[in-house]
């Protein structure tokens, strides 16, 4: 089945409605300017979704760094080795322990409510539904909710969510106020399913935007927003004056050009080398089939014309010593190099010389 139109004509909780209705099987796909989702329906219930950026697989990374406490170099083997197939993923994940049936089934389904309920926003863009046979690769197989209560909680959550949005701007700077005790649950023993707040607060410290802070940690936007907003009420933290908030955000954008400007200068300095490489086996490859043949050439025809010289002294010389050696003994004219062989005075080595170093015969 593929279903397609716009949000103007059709809002997004009516398509919810018909797939649960169909109990169709396959992925809703969204795009809203720059925006792009997805949420995955199986039988007709949602059991996943990402927006944008915002995807289970780099929020369980992030979850398994911040609350779990593992390193980056213990996850990204597994993974890299995953990629593609969140099931496959999440039950590797399962199998080595690095969390449990139960987190992973509480963590995922808190991540795609809160992605389904934040589309459900969206009042303008596509969507586009088709129906596949599996949907193990982009779903974890752990979630099951129902569209009506997505929904239900979704209508919830409209007049919230923009109320936040008119005091909490992403380009805000919050710190621990100077009379707030610092949380008392040590990070591996936060439930951010029950208490989100209590990791959220433990962000806050006076030197990160909510834009940095929502990108970098394992809760959706809402969650954070709606940290945050719980936090100021409670009088936890409190926001940094606006001349504060425009310097940390200008050290961080100068931060992000160093790091900008280190990946140009590598990448530059690679091209460079590689440039020098290729020239260096260009001018080898030129040299070895155009020049060096010709200076072979050169210092053969050198070495022919030295031995021909050397060869045509020695046969003057031996002809005129067999010559007066003639005249002494027999008596007489003995110029012929034929009569003086005859005679004795001459051999084949002196007349025809030796092949030269190239085995090239060079008597004449």
């Amino acid at each position: 089945m593929v279903l397609n139109g716009t949000l103007k004509e059709f809002i997004l909780a009516d398509v919810f409605n018909l797939l649960t209705q169909q109990r169709i099987t396959g992925r809703l796909d969204l795009e809203s300017g720059r925006r792009e989702a997805l949420i995955v329906f199986k039988e007709g219930a949602i059991v996943g979704g990402e927006d944008g950026d915002d995807s289970l697989t780099g929020k369980l990374f992030n979850y398994l760094i911040d609350i779990k406490r593992k390193t980056p170099e213990q996850l990204s083997p597994i993974f890299n080795a995953h990629t593609g197939d969140l099931s496959a993923l999440s039950a590797a994940l399962i199998e080595r322990n690095l969390l449990t049936a139960s987190e992973l089934k509480g963590f995922a389904g808190s991540f795609v409510e809160d992605i389904c309920c934040s589309l459900l926003t969206w009042n303008e863009g596509t969507y586009k539904f088709n129906s596949v046979g599996s949907v193990s690769a982009i779903a974890c197989g752990v979630v099951t909710i129902s569209a009506e209560n997505i929904i239900m909680e979704g209508m919830r959550r409209v007049d919230e969510w923009a109320r936040m949005r008119d005091y909490i701007t992403e380009d805000m700077v919050f710190a621990q106020a100077p009379n707030s005790a610092g949380s008392e649950i040590p990070p591996s023993e936060i439930d951010i399913a029950t208490a989100p707040e209590e990791y959220i607060f433990g962000l806050l410290d006076g030197s990160r935007t909510v834009k940095s802070i929502k990108k970098s940690c394992c809760l959706c936007e809402y969650k954070v927003y709606e940290s945050i907003n719980f936090l100021l009420q409670a009088q936890r933290i409190t926001a940094m004056q606006q001349h504060y908030s425009e310097s940390i955000k200008a050290a961080l954008a100068r931060k992000e050009a160093e790091v900008a400007s280190v990946l140009r200068a590598t990448f530059l300095n690679s091209l460079a080398a590689a440039a020098v490489a290729a020239v260096f086996v260009a001018f080898f490859v030129f040299f070895r089939i155009f020049l060096l043949p010709k200076l072979d050439a050169g210092t053969y025809d050198r070495d022919v014309v030295e031995q021909r010289r050397l060869k045509e002294t020695s046969e003057s010389d031996a002809v005129r010593g067999a010559s007066l050696l003639y005249k002494a003994v027999i008596g007489g004219q003995g110029d012929d190099p034929k009569e003086l062989k005859k005679a004795g005075f001459l051999t084949d080595r002196d007349l025809y010389g030796r092949a030269d170093i190239y085995g090239r015969i060079s008597a004449r």
